[in-house]
């Protein structure tokens, strides 16, 4: 389970303002946000780090393109062998080619990336990847469950099914950080990220009614899935690992914060010119 909402105005003072959790396994073993070298040293890569798969579901380039992934929720699916998701969230960032191992890639935008990604993206477990090219003013979801489309300017939300499906953590992630958006277009080089962490850090289940509306997709026991759907995810050995935020401004100003929750606390903020 993981959820993602961003507002997505790239005519505006504000391009993007994103607010991300990231839940998983507390015994899963991973790094928290850092530049990575990657096969280019003069191209690195912001992100955490999954060191079971060695990819990651969320991260950033120095230029101005962002990548994050939630995986489709699958119950039925239990082929273990698949390649890692994360891994091409990484390749996206480090201008590989998405399906074959160290190929460098020619990037030429989003939309490309993409295309090159669906010849052979069923090959991996159920997945949802957001790509930015703030540069290029492009943001494209790709699922290979369902289908791809370009991102229009506005509010989403994204958790672990299709792009804006209305589920109750989503909705209200997405009405929050709209509130968040706003303020960010009046003053855009504002750092203050703690309306958006309060958000992120909601542990109010849904309702017993909007449980029972998704019991069907998720056959887990009742205190499962009331735990799962609040935006803060706390149950035994799983829940909500880190939050992220981050803030482009159109003068080039990135802003990113990682609050790391569980299983240790951690708060790491990064800053640069994405159109130096």
């Amino acid at each position: 389970m993981c959820l993602i909402a961003w507002s997505w105005q790239p005519a505006a003072q504000c391009p993007l303002l994103l607010a991300a959790n990231r839940d998983e396994w507390l015994r899963r073993p991973s790094q928290p946000m850092h530049w990575w070298p990657g096969d280019d040293p003069a191209e690195p890569l912001l992100a955490g780090r999954d060191l079971e798969g060695g990819g990651t579901w969320l991260g950033l380039s120095r230029d101005g393109r962002l990548a994050a992934l939630t995986n489709v929720r699958e119950p039925a699916d239990s082929q273990a062998a698949r390649p890692s998701r994360g891994q091409l969230v990484a390749r996206f960032l480090q201008r590989r080619h998405p399906l074959h191992e160290g190929q460098r890639w020619c990037y030429d935008g989003v939309a490309r990336w993409a295309a090159e990604l669906q010849r052979g993206m069923q090959r991996y477990a159920g997945f949802n990847l957001l790509l930015a090219d703030l540069r290029r003013r492009e943001m494209l979801w790709v699922s290979n469950r369902a289908g791809a489309t370009t991102v229009a300017a506005g509010v989403h939300g994204l958790s672990n099914a299709a792009l804006d499906t209305p589920w109750p953590k989503v909705l209200k992630l997405q009405r929050g950080l709209a509130g968040c958006a706003d303020d960010a277009g009046d003053s855009p080089a504002r750092g203050d990220f703690a309306a958006l962490l309060d958000h992120l850090s909601d542990p109010t289940p849904a309702s017993d009614a909007e449980i029972a509306a998704q019991a069907e997709s998720l056959p887990l026991s009742q205190s499962w899935r009331r735990g799962l759907s609040a935006a803060f995810i706390r149950l035994p050995d799983y829940g909500t690992r880190c939050s992220t935020l981050v803030r482009a401004s159109a003068d080039g100003r990135m802003q990113v914060l990682e609050v790391q929750q569980q299983p240790a606390a951690g708060r790491r903020q990064f800053q640069w010119n994405w159109r130096a």
